[in-house]
């Protein structure tokens, strides 16, 4: 049995001359803010949260101070969109926010690096990147 980590990044299409409702994770599946830290653009971030470490280089999110939050979700819940014989061990997002002007950054200036570990983490372990708006099938 495979069992995987399930990585959600956030992220939404945007259509021509409607406005956008950027979705939450929040109202998504993942319920609970479990870490929340302003960032200002020369911040290195290193987040130790249990058995995940999160990583973020200076300028990760723009040239404006951001509230970054990590948020949990049930891996139960999304344990109905695994692929048969996969196992969901974690399940996360992150919101960030531009405090300058109040809305949802979609998109990172800079890769963020994950670590995971725990039991079940191995070489055949792995790891889903889905968006609010096109869930898993």
């Amino acid at each position: 049995m495979r069992k995987y980590l399930w990585l959600t990044a956030l992220g939404t299409g945007l259509a021509l001359a409607q406005p956008v409702q950027v979705p939450d994770p929040s109202q998504h599946g993942f319920p609970q803010v479990v870490a929340s830290i302003v960032l200002y653009p020369w911040d290195y971030l290193r987040l130790g949260l249990g058995r995940l470490i999160l990583t973020a280089p200076d300028q990760a999110f723009g040239q404006d101070p951001v509230r970054l939050e990590l948020l949990l979700g049930d891996p139960t819940f999304w344990q109905a969109y695994a692929p048969k014989g996969e196992r969901v061990v974690y399940a996360f997002a992150l919101r960030v926010t531009d405090l300058k002007t109040g809305e949802r950054v979609l998109r990172f200036s800079k890769p963020l690096h994950l670590s995971f570990y725990g039991e079940g983490i191995n070489e055949k372990a792995g790891y889903y990147d889905v968006t609010l708006a096109t869930r898993p099938r």
